[in-house]
């Protein structure tokens, strides 16, 4: 693993507050454990933390002083700005009410003769067929007309006939009409629904910034901005004011090319992307949308790798600090051809307890299919895997790894597939704490395989991760773009 990427981060930043510029400097990274890394670091370095700033609601120890919530301002709101507020707020609720009676009627929406024979009523397409539905009117003399049986003959008898299939004329076999009719009602009730969604975001956007004026000034004022993608998305509206005129970008392979443009200002002089364009891509959910699908639509294609792709002027790790060269011989054939080892890396004891460094374990015992979950890193399945032999080898593994010295805190365990990542949170729970990184507690909980629950502190802590969210980067790759 090649660890510059968090010290090129911190580098570059410190390099900009020695230059004296005044820009506002941003700096986006795709997970919370990368962006509390960085703010740690460049707390490390002496930069002062009145200058910086954390958007987003986690944190750790170090860095929970640099939350918004956290900063020490004073904002009085006048009067009017009072009034203002409640005003927006009672409109938001107003809306939200609207909106609410307005989806469960959707929810429950089901046409019958009355409705479709109105619609037809209102229809400037098909009038006609509601001339002919229409039951003719009485005769002024008062009688009543009736059918078989002497039962009075609804207004809905003539399309309730033609809906049947009886007697209904030269509209008998037109059973196209009555689908277009249906769908054509249908689809008029989801524009009204839709119309109450769009207004209820417009409102509540209007409450939202006004709500958080406050905050947008404390945004403003600071030098240094750290958040994850999601807080990026989140505070689009405060960040394009702070107007920040460099953007650093970590693990920019790992984010999507509309989240690095959306968080470009229009004054932005400098962008700064920092990963590796030939690991892992940016998530998406519709496989169709995908490379790999090869419709065209290509949207796992981080902005950082088109520019790579394209011949755009970039600068790629050439030397690794971490890695035994036992490792990085691996990778080195697989990716890296021109890798090289740090002097510091040879030399280093070999694992106690191992015969070789570097272990590969065949076995015959094939996974099983989980169907209550499917992968999307898994592009294509409809479900994920899991493998009970390896489990249960992988606690015997750590545990006999503890007993030569190396306690679980200096352990990693990972894992290709979320039904196995659930198998193996079940196999170690009983004597280790498991951590999680946020991402994968958050697909464990998505996928309904584990409640949000607080751990055991009691336990020894072993960390516990799926490949795709703790991949060991092994080339990172900067470019560097001025306006």
């Amino acid at each position: 693993m090649i660890g510059t990427g968090k010290s090129l981060l911190g580098a570059l930043v410190a390099k900009a507050l020695h230059d004296n510029t005044d820009e506002t400097i941003l700096v986006i990274c795709y997970t919370n454990h990368a962006l509390h890394q960085f703010l740690e670091d460049i707390l490390k370095i002496g930069v002062p933390s009145d200058a910086v700033l954390r958007l987003g609601s986690k944190y750790t120890l170090e860095t929970k002083c640099l939350g918004l919530y956290e900063q020490p301002f004073t904002y009085r709101r006048s009067k009017l700005h009072w009034e203002l507020l409640n005003r927006y707020e009672n409109a938001v609720d107003d809306t939200a009410d609207l909106l609410k009676e307005k989806s469960l009627g959707f929810r429950h929406l089901k046409i019958s003769d009355e409705d479709l024979l109105e619609f037809l009523q209102l229809s400037d397409m098909d009038l006609e067929f509601y001339e002919a539905f229409t039951v003719p009117e009485n005769d002024s003399d008062g009688m009543i007309r009736v059918g078989r049986g002497g039962k009075a003959i609804s207004p809905l008898y003539l399309i309730e006939r033609w809906i049947a299939g009886l007697d209904a004329g030269i509209f008998k076999e037109d059973v196209q009409s009555l689908r277009k009719w249906k769908h054509e009602f249908y689809y008029e009730q989801a524009t009204v629904l839709l119309d109450s969604m769009q207004r209820y975001d417009t409102d509540f956007e209007v409450f939202r910034t006004e709500k958080e004026q406050k905050y947008a000034e404390v945004i403003r004022r600071k030098r240094i901005i750290g958040c994850t993608t999601s807080a990026a998305a989140k505070y689009r509206k405060e960040l394009q004011n702070a107007k920040p005129g460099i953007v650093i970008v970590e693990e920019a392979g790992e984010i999507l090319e509309s989240h690095v443009l959306s968080s470009l200002a229009t004054n932005t002089k400098h962008l700064v992307l920092i990963g590796d364009h030939l690991q892992l891509r940016p998530k998406v959910n519709n496989y169709k949308l995908t490379i790999e699908k090869g419709d065209g639509y290509d949207l796992n294609r981080s902005l950082f790798e088109r520019l790579v792709l394209s011949g755009y002027p970039h600068t790629i790790l050439a030397k690794q600090h971490r890695m035994r060269p036992e490792v990085s011989s691996l990778v080195r054939r697989l990716m890296y051809p021109n890798l090289q080892d740090d002097a510091k890396t040879a030399d280093r004891p070999n694992v106690r307890g191992l015969q070789s460094n570097v272990v590969f374990v065949n076995h015959a015992h094939m996974e099983v299919e989980f169907n209550h979950v499917s992968d999307r890193r898994d592009e294509g399945s409809k479900s994920s895997r899991q493998n009970l032999f390896e489990a249960e080898m992988v606690l015997k593994i750590v545990r006999y790894l503890a007993q030569q010295g190396y306690g679980s805190d200096k352990q990693v365990v990972l894992t290709p597939y979320l039904g196995q990542l659930r198998l193996l949170l079940q196999c170690l729970s009983a004597e280790h704490d498991p951590v999680l990184n946020d991402l994968d507690s958050f697909d464990l909980v998505r996928a309904g395989l584990m409640p949000p629950a607080s751990a055991d502190a009691g336990k020894k802590k072993l960390r516990i991760s799926t490949i795709g969210k703790f991949i060991l980067l092994l080339g990172h790759c900067a470019i560097y773009y001025n306006s």
